[in-house]
């Protein structure tokens, strides 16, 4: 593979860690065609259910825009803004965070169970199914490994569903990465903690395991079982939806969780499922349209919380995973890594992920998609992992080839595309504008 690569400018894009240019910290680029489009795929994808939804009026949007400039201005003085400006503080981010941002992060789904009951959930978490990730079943924790491999991720991550259900489960596929890998790969497990014991604990340091997540949402900030892990696990991390109602008591907690050794607070952004539709419409939550339907508050509430934990000198880094960086960057890392893997000569990956190819009047943009089989619909490349088990990797047009003109071609080759392909060409900046 001889092709240019674009994708990786940690200076100016923040892939990573450091902080992407502080200004502007919103990304005001939504005409109003635009808005009206996102409100129209809002209301398409929830029917009429979409009437039963709270949005923020103007004087409340303007309230709301005021709070969060002036957070986000006190916050660029002391914290550390990365990723395009859509993740703060990032200072002092986990190891796993750190894998994931840089776009090195397989996350494997081990079950689709989980013994919680979070209001917040996005999924059903009712899917007796094979492990899977990014749409790719694996039934065999080797071949999980020999894909890991294949692909050239450095972080993995076992989440669920609830994994520790299926301890064995979990510690077969953690064994088997850890085998074939090495100590190249970090390890990362998610859990609500319930079904942690002692001798689970010590099963998973033994089976390589470097980091553990506990979503200490679903147990009301208990942190008994999170105990157990500290002094055992290398790093123990904190991963929770910024709600709301919880502010105060999750300020108290973030005390607690200093003394008692955990490493850092992560802390997203809630966002709206047809899955918890009703749970999070019954709490009077005011919305916000976008790429999907997010709560207003719960941004507010994160960047209040990093803003505390700064003021108050705990020692215990908070991080806030915005819906923007998840939908822009985790959608980007995927997208690059099937690109690398197809990139010929003449080619050039994009940052967002896409294959660019240049012709003498213009340029054209496919999509490299990684599929358990071709649909045959677009040309494909067959991998075959160590394992013996095929992977397919489809090259899909995601626009038509546009004329660019000789000025045009050279803005685009200096990292200054014309608006009608920037989309392809660069993430965009920022946090999403309130509408």
């Amino acid at each position: 593979m001889d092709a240019s690569i674009c994708y990786n400018d940690p200076v100016s894009r923040g892939y990573c860690h450091v902080p992407s240019p502080p200004s502007p910290h919103v990304q005001s680029y939504l005409n109003e065609k635009s808005q009206q489009r996102l409100i129209e795929s809002n209301r398409s994808e929830y029917g009429r259910l979409y009437d039963l939804l709270t949005f923020a009026g103007p004087e409340q949007l303007a309230a709301a825009n005021a709070e969060r400039k002036e957070l986000l201005n006190w916050l660029d003085q002391r914290a550390r803004f990365g990723y395009a400006g859509t993740k703060v503080d990032c200072n002092g981010l986990s190891p796993g965070c750190r894998r994931c941002g840089d776009g090195d992060w397989s996350c494997l789904f081990v079950n689709g169970r989980c013994n919680g009951r979070c209001f917040y959930c996005p999924t059903a978490q009712d899917d007796d199914g094979p492990p899977v990730t990014n749409g790719l079943a694996f039934t065999s924790p080797e071949e999980y490994a020999a894909y890991v491999a294949a692909l050239g991720f450095s972080g993995v991550s076992i989440s669920g569903g609830e994994p520790l259900l299926t301890p064995d489960l979990a510690l077969a596929y953690l064994n088997a990465v850890r085998k074939r890998c090495g100590d190249h790969v970090h390890l990362w497990l998610y859990t609500n903690g319930t079904m942690l014991t002692a001798d689970l604990c010590g099963r998973l340091r033994d089976a390589g395991l470097n980091e553990i997540r506990f979503d200490l949402g679903a147990v009301r900030y208990h942190l008994k079982k999170l105990r157990l892990a500290v002094g055992c696990i290398k790093t123990v991390t904190v991963e929770i939806p910024a709600v709301p109602e919880d502010e105060e008591l999750l300020k108290r907690k973030m005390v607690e969780m200093a003394e008692a050794g955990v490493n850092h607070l992560n802390l997203h952004q809630m966002r709206l499922t047809p899955h918890n539709f009703g749970p999070l419409t019954e709490r009077g939550y005011t919305f916000l349209h976008g790429e999907k339907i997010t709560v207003l508050d719960s941004e507010l509430c994160a960047l209040r919380t990093v803003r505390f934990g700064l003021e108050q000198g705990i020692p215990l880094p908070v991080n806030y995973c915005s819906f923007p960086y998840k939908r822009r960057f985790q959608h980007a890392a995927a997208r690059r890594r099937a690109a690398l893997a197809v990139c010929s000569s003449g080619e050039t990956v994009t940052e967002p992920g896409y294959l660019r190819t240049f012709s003498a009047t213009g340029v054209s943009y496919c999509e490299a998609a990684l599929l358990q089989n071709p649909s045959y619909r677009y040309p494909f490349e067959k991998i075959v992992l160590e394992t013996g088990r095929a992977l397919y990797l489809e090259r899909r047009p995601v626009a038509p080839e546009l004329e660019l003109s000789d000025a045009e071609r050279t803005a685009v080759e200096a990292g200054r595309p014309p608006e009608r392909v920037a989309r392809f060409e660069r993430i965009e900046s920022g946090l999403v504008e309130y509408f």
